[in-house]
Order: structure tokens, then C-alpha cells, then sequence
């Protein structure tokens, strides 16, 4: 978890969607997988059912041999709705993508088996092979494009390789491309346009999200993001067996810097403290604005020992950086802090944090700038 808010930084949108779509990050792709895993699942299952539904055409092509290829729709089906259930089991996006392939691989080639049995068939179903371009656009939208368009370049490459080795009879796989290749290089245009879409409505969810869990004065957590946290947090110390400590930060006499130097040297001060404690606690720590001059520092993996040094660490870092209000304005601030670590006793967010509240007014009531503990 990072300790500090923000966004990423650029000048070059349209550059940066690009980069995306190329080489998208992690954060994406799971997004991603999450965003379009229902409507890929209903989308294979529409077309397996479409699939299935083909033998009437096999049977009005030719009605003796349609009936040598009803087992190999029906098969084809299966293979279909098997990847809808991994998509709806939540198999790992991996997997799924790689049985995707698999599957339409055998699909297709169970596909040109059936024209093979029907009289005529590849001049009658020519345009049957249209409809395996659609699959990408349909059932491939959980993927990043580079493997859409991987996708789309196996589902129009396979018919012609198999005509070309002899696999297709009476197929002109020298034909086939100049009708399905600029049909494909067109969807696959379209997937990019997709993709274009898709990574702008993740983007402005992100930059949404990001606001709402961002304190705008000081970029730490907002008191919101900061017991959601704890809140996890304390279901994974529970889950694993781990401590987890927190600290309640109150800088001292604030009133007297606001009504001395204005609210804008407040401001300031709010961020200069803020930034030392930044520099004072690991990548794994969470800061977050609880109300005011007031923070919650959550602290994972450390126990009651440990936490109390953090809290010294973080009082002498403060005592020991003078801020600049103004130009000609120069303060030593000093704060106080609460430590608690989660007991078995602890059955909310509200109880530990109210419980390191209390060690702060502890803190503040024997005479502020100094450290205590919760028992």
C-alpha cells in the first residue's frame, strides 16, 4: 500500500492511452478482466447456442451429410461453454486466455471438418468463416488488445493454413485472404477503438476513486480511505496471525499558528508535518487525515514495542525540522501521539482507533510533545 496520493503525470494523453493499449499495466488488465468477465460469459454463451443452432443450415445444404455433423456442433459447443464457466468460476485470467486459444483453435478446425462432410460445403459456408472473425469483438473483451488482436490473426490465419496443407478440400485458401484480411485488419481496428474506450472509463473511475480517498491539503489518505485500511488491515492481522499497531498524530497548539500567522501558514504546517512523517515510516505504512491537524497512522506487521519507537521517531523528526510559514517566518512545531496495537478485544475499526485517541488526549493532557501508550 503507498504511502503517498497521486495521480500519474502527463502531457501526452493521447500517447499514454497508446502506451496502454501496448503495453498495459497490471492494474488495468485486471480491471479489465473484472469489467467485461459477465458480459464475455453471456456473449460465449450466445454463441454456442449459435453454434449448436448451424446444423439447420448443414441441413439445408445438405441434409444426408448434415447428419454426420450434428456431434461435431454439439462438441464445438461444449468447448465454447466451457470457457463461459471458467470466465464464470473466476479461473485465473491466465488460464482462461490460454484455453481461449486452445478452444477456438479446435473449434475452427472442428469447423472445417464439418464443411468437409457436407457437399459443397466450404462454397456454401464460405462466409461461415465471417463469423469466427466476430469472436474477439464478442468474447474477447476481458483481454488486453495485443491479445484480441493475437486472437483475431489465429481465427483468420487457421482456414488457410489448413487449406494450404490439404487439411480444407475443395477450400481456395489463396481466395481467402483477400476477402477476410482486410475484414479483419478492420476489426481489429475496431478492438482498438474498443480498447480506446474501455481505458478512458478506467481512467476517469480511477482519477474519481483517487479523488475521493485523497485529502487535497496534504495527499495522505482521507478519514474514509483511512478506516476502509484499517479496516482490512485488521482482518488480515487476524486471518495471518500478524500485529498491527496505529498511531493518532496531533500537532500541538495549532490554534496558535492559525490565529497568530493566518490559515494559510496552517496549511503549510499541516504539510510540512505531513511530509516528515512521509520520510520517517515504511512504503507498507499508511498515513491518512483523520479531522484537522489530527492523523491515523496505520502501522502492519509492527507490534506495541516497535509502534512506540515509530512514535518517538516521528515526535523528534517534527521538534527537529523548524517550517517555514513565510518568507520571514520560521517555526518549531512539536506534536503528540497515541499508540494502540489490535487485541483479541477489538471487534471494530471504532474500538482500536478510539482506543489510540485516547493515548493521544493522554499524551496532550500530560503536557503535549511526548508519546503514549494505551494499555
Amino acid at each position: 500500500m503507498c504511502r503517498t496520493w497521486m495521480g500519474r503525470q502527463g502531457t501526452d494523453p493521447v500517447g499514454h492511452h497508446i502506451k496502454q493499449v501496448v503495453w498495459p499495466d497490471r492494474a488495468y488488465v485486471d480491471y479489465k478482466f473484472d469489467h467485461h468477465r459477465l458480459f464475455s460469459t453471456i456473449m460465449t454463451v450466445a454463441t454456442s447456442i449459435t453454434v449448436s443452432g448451424l446444423w439447420g443450415w448443414d441441413y439445408v445444404i445438405d441434409a444426408e451429410g448434415a447428419r454426420r455433423t450434428i456431434g461435431l456442433r454439439l462438441v464445438m459447443s461444449v468447448i465454447i461453454v466451457l470457457h463461459a464457466l471458467l470466465l464464470h468460476f473466476r479461473v485465473p485470467r491466465r488460464l482462461t486466455t490460454a484455453y481461449a486459444f486452445i478452444g477456438a483453435f479446435t473449434c475452427q478446425m472442428l469447423f472445417i471438418e464439418v464443411l468437409n462432410r457436407l457437399d459443397h460445403g466450404m462454397q456454401a459456408q464460405f462466409s461461415g468463416f465471417l463469423f469466427f472473425t466476430f469472436l474477439p469483438l464478442l468474447v474477447m473483451q476481458y483481454v488486453p488488445f495485443t491479445t484480441g488482436a493475437a486472437f483475431m490473426v489465429l481465427i483468420i490465419s487457421l482456414p488457410p493454413a489448413a487449406g494450404a496443407v490439404g487439411f480444407a478440400h475443395d477450400f481456395e485458401y489463396v481466395k481467402y485472404p483477400l476477402l477476410l484480411g482486410p475484414v479483419g485488419a478492420m476489426f481489429i481496428c475496431v478492438l482498438f477503438a474498443f480498447e480506446q474506450i474501455n481505458y478512458t472509463n478506467y481512467e476517469s473511475q480511477r482519477l474519481l476513486r483517487l479523488v475521493a480517498i485523497t485529502d487535497s491539503l496534504t495527499g495522505a489518505g482521507t478519514r474514509r480511505f483511512i478506516t476502509d485500511t484499517a479496516a482490512r488491515e485488521m482482518a488480515r492481522a487476524r486471518r495471518y496471525g500478524g500485529p498491527l499497531s496505529v498511531l493518532m498524530l496531533d500537532i500541538d497548539h495549532f490554534k496558535r499558528i492559525n490565529d497568530t500567522w493566518g490559515h494559510q501558514a496552517g496549511d503549510q504546517a499541516i504539510r510540512a508535518v505531513v511530509d516528515l512523517c512521509r520520510g520517517a515510516i515504511r512504503d507498507t505504512d499508511v498515513i491518512g487525515r483523520f479531522g484537522g491537524e489530527e492523523f491515523v497512522i496505520l502501522l502492519p506487521q509492527t507490534d506495541r514495542p516497535e509502534a512506540e519507537r515509530v512514535a518517538e521517531r516521528l515526535r523528534c523528526a517534527v521538534a527537529a525540522a523548524p517550517v517555514v510559514l513565510a518568507p520571514d517566518v520560521s517555526v518549531t512545531l512539536t506534536c503528540s501521539l497515541g499508540v494502540t496495537t489490535l487485541s483479541a478485544n477489538d471487534h471494530s475499526v471504532d474500538t482500536l482507533l478510539g482506543r489510540a485517541d485516547q493515548a493521544l488526549y493522554a499524551a496532550k493532557n500530560a503536557g503535549r510533545n511526548r508519546v503514549s501508550v494505551a494499555a
